[in-house]
């Protein structure tokens, strides 16, 4: 906590009278911006900085023109959202005791002080949750400021304080809104719904408290009941709020609600540019291509030289599948006054991954020179408390914000935490993300201890992972967009990992180990990482689906051959045009179905034709499919019979998906991480006959495959028992191999060995005693529970 928020000795100034007397008059008129700033200089001269804060806030929402008075106010971070009042959105503030009691003898001064009742309610939430015990005979006061007592026994000390905080409040509700907002961020969203569903029938309508209302109400899964808050919240006249509602609705899914909502925004201003701007955010991230170009072409009216609406043009040059383009326009804007700690350096070294030409040396040296700003702006932590042993419960942490929907990490990440041994690892998760849904939840009751971190700085997340005494602290987002890279770089663990998230090194050295296998991260590929090798025994990833998708029927024995790809359009690089059409022209009677989220816009549909021509494929042969829902698109593998893997950027969950459904699929060996996702596969699955080392090679695959097809379509049911039965889907032992490697990075440490890799199984390094770990029966041991913030 910073040290502006322990409150210092008061200073002789203005009297709490003062302090009443100015509350008073704003519950005449909350609108009164100099009454405002005249209450911040009275609690600044009390040390409050808190409320100073508080106050100066609200006098910037009556008339930005202050903001220079303001400034010369010595109140501290008071703009700092992870600051001041913002920690009482934490669940556990180790000053809250220290607090309570100073805001509760400030109280005893001048009790028709509404926003310190309403801190002190919050800090004995705080403490009650903490089973911390509270002083007896706490003071109240009436509406009128005459001092009252609570009975013991008949009214918590909390409820006294939040009764005489909504007795003061000048705006009615806002004591229940802030309560629910603090307990929401701090994770507890029952508590969140109870305080918040108190303002449902509250007139006129407090829209921000309805929106967060069916936030915390899809946090519990009521999912109706959010619906119908959000709505409540849509109704609102103030396209400023209007702004704030479709990012919070969008975060969770709700995208065309989203986009509804900032059209109701837009018909109130129409010529906003940051309306504009978010508009055009959504429908690219939709891949609703044309009204993202149109939404852009009015903000270049509006705003010609506007640097964000320059980032989206760079970001349809992805959409569009030219990764070249789009990876040369970030770079100029990265070069051109781009903030080297900005997430664009992530959107940089992220795109180079798709760039067809550049060789796996110079993507890795780029990751490096973009991390290094990162590395140079933090001062690593070097000393940590944790005991140096190996025979102990070890607790290891994953950051990340994905455990939702069907994004990867949590496809491939929560059959792990479903299966972890919590007698032997106590496993910690910060949350990084906003959205929640059901495997959010399930995410949540596995985990011994779970923190919304969504809120929290670099600085105050690596506080506090190192206050919960995290021995192994996994990465598992990479650059992506809910990364905290600048976690790692402060190192909040003793032992740091990089996993699943990202399939390329961060560039980060501060990140001890990547966890990879002997395919995707060889040993001799050593020099293209930043972190140490840390090798799983047979795939990086396992296939360990928790949803039922049938076989489709098979195609009939005499359809022409369908070739296929399901990855996204950035995929689909010239190299990999070149190749594909090699493949066509050697089975010239065989079409090629293409299906990607960009591919419903025609735009997008001509430039492929167009790439595919240049090539001498003409578009009858193509088949262009956009995007449908996840169990029709497991469905649509029955009309393809080869799959096609890209390069040099292969396909990740698409191959495991294509391979499940029964799809033969031809993949090149590349050299790097991101290049041998499909031999790792295939390798572990026993069809290394499928994996080329050559562009002739694995044109002569997809040939020979072709050559089988009418074998190929019958034998789909055969490709998914070899699946199931293979280490490519044995969870348990991918979990218990996971373990053993986390006993062996924190062994490393203890033992202060400078080792480059370790693996697991493999007798021949002297790792023998871990090449056998435990294959252990389904679990389903909960954890004990801890929510944090």
């Amino acid at each position: 906590m910073k040290k502006a928020a322990h409150a210092p000795h008061k200073k002789p100034a203005a009297s709490p009278a003062d302090t009443s007397t100015q509350w008073q008059l704003l519950r005449a008129s909350a609108k009164q911006p100099l009454v405002w700033i005249e209450l911040a200089r009275s609690y600044e001269n009390h040390g409050l900085p808190w409320q100073a804060g508080y106050a100066a806030r609200q006098a910037l929402r009556c008339d930005a023109a202050l903001r220079p008075q303001l400034d010369a106010l010595n109140i501290g971070p008071w703009q700092d959202a992870s600051a001041g009042d913002a920690l009482l959105g934490r669940a556990v503030l180790p000053e809250a005791a220290a607090l309570a009691e100073r805001f509760s003898a400030r109280l005893g001064e001048c009790p028709g002080d509404w926003l310190t009742w309403l801190y002190l309610a919050r800090l004995y939430d705080m403490l009650a949750e903490a089973n911390v015990g509270l002083k007896p005979g706490l003071q109240g006061s009436d509406s009128t400021g005459r001092a009252t007592s609570a009975s013991s026994g008949q009214v918590s000390t909390r409820q006294v304080a939040l009764q005489q905080a909504q007795s003061l409040e000048i705006v009615p509700g806002e004591s229940l809104h802030w309560l629910g907002v603090w307990r929401l961020n701090a994770g507890d969203a029952q508590g969140a719904v109870a305080a918040l569903s108190g303002l449902v029938d509250l007139r006129p309508v407090r829209y921000g408290s309805m929106m967060y209302l069916g936030e915390a109400l899809l946090r519990t899964g009521n999912i109706a009941a959010a619906e119908k808050a959000f709505s409540r919240a849509s109704l609102s006249p103030n396209p400023d709020f209007l702004l704030t509602l479709s990012a919070k609705v969008y975060a969770h899914n709700y995208w065309q609600e989203a986009i509804d909502v900032l059209k109701k925004a837009l018909s109130l201003r129409p010529d906003s540019v940051p309306i504009l701007l978010a508009l055009a955010k959504i429908q690219s991230e939709v891949y609703a291509l044309s009204d993202c170009r149109e939404s852009l072409r009015r903000v270049r009216e509006l705003a010609p030289d506007n640097k964000e609406a320059a980032l989206l043009d760079a970001g349809l040059q992805g959409r569009m599948g030219d990764a070249k383009g789009h990876l040369a326009t970030l770079q100029a804007a990265y070069k051109t006054g781009g903030d080297p700690l900005s997430r664009l350096a992530s959107s940089v070294a992220m795109t180079s991954l798709y760039h067809d030409a550049l060789p796996p040396s110079e993507v890795a040296d780029l990751h490096r020179r973009l991390c290094a700003p990162i590395e140079a702006a933090y001062t690593e932590k070097t000393d940590f408390a944790n005991e140096r042993s190996s025979n102990r419960r070890l607790r290891i942490g994953y950051v990340t914000g994905d455990f939702h929907r069907q994004h990867p990490v949590n496809i491939f990440m929560l059959p792990v935490l479903l299966r972890h041994d919590h007698a032997r690892f106590e496993i910690c998760v910060y949350h990084t993300g906003t959205m929640h849904d059901e495997y959010t939840r399930q995410a949540k009751a596995s985990a011994d201890r779970w923190l919304e971190a969504a809120a929290l700085d670099d600085a105050a997340l690596q506080r506090a992972i190192v206050a919960d005494g995290v021995d192994v602290l996994v990465d598992l987002a990479g650059h992506t967009s809910t990364h905290r890279l600048g976690v790692f770089a402060l190192r909040a663990a003793p032992v740091q990992a990089t996993f699943l998230g990202y399939p390329h090194s961060t560039g980060l050295s501060t990140i001890d180990w990547l966890i990879g296998d002997a395919t995707v991260s060889p040993a001799e590929h050593a020099h293209l990482f930043s972190e140490g090798l840390a090798q799983l025994p047979c795939s990086v990833f396992c296939w360990a689906p928790v949803d039922e998708y049938p076989l489709p029927l098979p195609r009939p024995a005499d359809a022409p051959v369908v070739f296929g790809s399901f990855n996204n359009a950035m995929k689909l690089s010239s190299r990999t045009i070149a190749l594909w059409a090699e493949v066509l022209k050697a089975v010239p009677e065989a079409a090629l179905l293409l299906k990607a989220p960009s591919l419903k816009d025609e735009a997008v549909q001509a430039r492929f034709a167009t790439l595919f021509a240049g090539q001498g494929i003409p578009r009858e042969r193509l088949i262009f499919r956009g995007p449908s829902g996840l169990a029709d698109m497991m469905q649509e593998y029955g009309e393809m019979d080869i799959a096609l893997d890209p390069i040099p950027y292969n396909g990740g969950t698409t191959t495991l998906q294509a391979l499940w459904m029964g799809v033969p699929v031809a993949t090149l060996a590349g050299g790097n991480f991101v290049g041998r996702m499909g031999a790792s596969f295939l390798n572990t699955l026993g069809c290394a006959d499928w994996v080329a080392d050559s562009e002739s090679g694995y044109v002569a695959t997809a040939v020979r495959l072709a050559k089988s097809c009418r074998a190929l379509r019958e034998s789909r049911p055969f490709l998914r028992a070899r699946m199931v039965s293979s280490p490519l889907c044995d969870i348990e032992a991918y979990v218990a191999h996971m373990e053993a490697l986390y006993g062996r990075m924190w062994a490393a440490y203890c033992e202060d060995s400078t080792r480059r890799v370790i693996r697991i199984g493999d007798e021949a390094t002297g790792d023998a005693k871990d090449s056998k770990a435990p294959k252990r029966a389904k679990r389903n041991n909960k954890p004990r529970h801890e929510n944090g913030a």
